[in-house]
């Protein structure tokens, strides 16, 4: 029953003989794969899932920004919080490539610029990654924590794409597809940088209002630095700041004897705060009006009220029609 189990008897000359000692070397299937190379994977990378204090002096705050404003505008509650409860969620941060001993913050920026305040050290885990992991995990955070505003989403596409990546890693950084990342193009192409950072971050400003606005601005070819070159009022918001410029737009309404007649091309109709109420067209004789998305309530009261406005309408119309004979 046990043969082949029990080890079979040695003569007196293989007992004094030594026994083999097994090979130094690993078996090669075992170097790359098994649980042996797992752990041995996990110790290479345990310095990267820990996580760290360091000197905030030996952090670089390099890279490209992806918030308007001076960091410091906002950080008061964040450096008072941290201060009393302390740092709760590490920044990362990865090796700088030229100088040893020192590094670059991937993101966790404001955390980072509130220790610094504070003296202490600050909390990081430590990865190894390329400039385009980098840019990666830093848009990839962005999406997880208070979320960019358009605008200083659509200035960090235009500083990544002018930093020269791809079209791909831009849309995956800021998780948006291609379509909204023309949108944010042709936004940029509208308004210099200078007049962005003025107003700033406007984050109740959604991005349909800033491409309806960049389109009116570049087909009437307004000259956009010189609205509301004064400065804004002292503890406005940047909601409020961009209430203010629009407000400030020339406008086409100029004095109604003075108006040009249309002629029977589409036409976009703009409202007082500056977003497209919609499309205009004349064709055959017939008025057409198609709103947008946003004003289609008002197409509903325009149809409640009808009678009304377009009586009143009619009536000026007759007016001023009278007075011209």
């Amino acid at each position: 029953m046990f043969e082949g189990i029990t080890p079979a008897s040695r003569s007196e000359e293989d007992a004094k003989a030594p026994l083999p000692r097994p090979a130094a070397k690993m078996p090669e299937v075992f170097q790359s794969a098994g649980p042996i190379a797992a752990i041995r994977n996990d110790l290479r990378s345990v310095g990267s899932r820990s996580v760290q204090d360091i000197d905030p002096e030996l952090i670089e705050d390099t890279g490209l920004k992806d918030r308007i404003g001076a960091l410091d505008d906002d950080i008061a509650d964040l450096r008072e919080s941290i201060s009393n409860h302390g740092q709760q969620v590490p920044i990362l941060l990865r090796p700088h490539p030229k100088l040893s001993g020192r590094y670059q913050v991937v993101y966790g920026r404001r955390r980072l610029a509130a220790i610094r305040g504070l003296g202490t050290p600050v909390k990081a885990l430590i990865r190894t990654l390329s400039d385009e992991e980098a840019v990666l995990a830093q848009g990839q955070e962005n999406n997880l924590r208070k979320d960019p505003s358009f605008i200083e989403k659509a200035l960090f596409a235009g500083d990544l794409e002018e930093a020269g990546y791809d079209a791909r890693v831009v849309q995956d950084a800021l998780n948006v597809n291609r379509s909204h990342t023309s949108h944010m193009r042709k936004v940029r192409e509208a308004f210099p940088r200078q007049v962005l950072e003025r107003i700033g971050a406007a984050p109740s400003i959604g991005w349909k209002r800033w491409y309806e606005l960049a389109v009116v601005v570049l087909e009437k070819k307004i000259d956009v630095l010189s609205v509301h070159p004064a400065p804004f009022p002292e503890g406005s918001s940047s909601d409020e700041r961009f209430a203010a410029w629009v407000k400030a737009l020339p406008r086409p309404d100029t004095p109604k004897e003075k108006r040009q007649p249309r002629g029977t091309t589409p036409f976009t109709l703009m409202a007082q705060d500056g977003s497209a109420l919609g499309e205009v067209a004349l064709t055959k004789g017939a008025l057409g009006f198609r709103p947008t998305a946003q004003h289609r309530d008002f197409v509903a009261w325009l149809h409640a009220n009808a009678d009304d406005v377009f009586s009143r309408l009619h009536e000026e119309f007759l007016s001023q029609s009278k007075k011209k004979d």
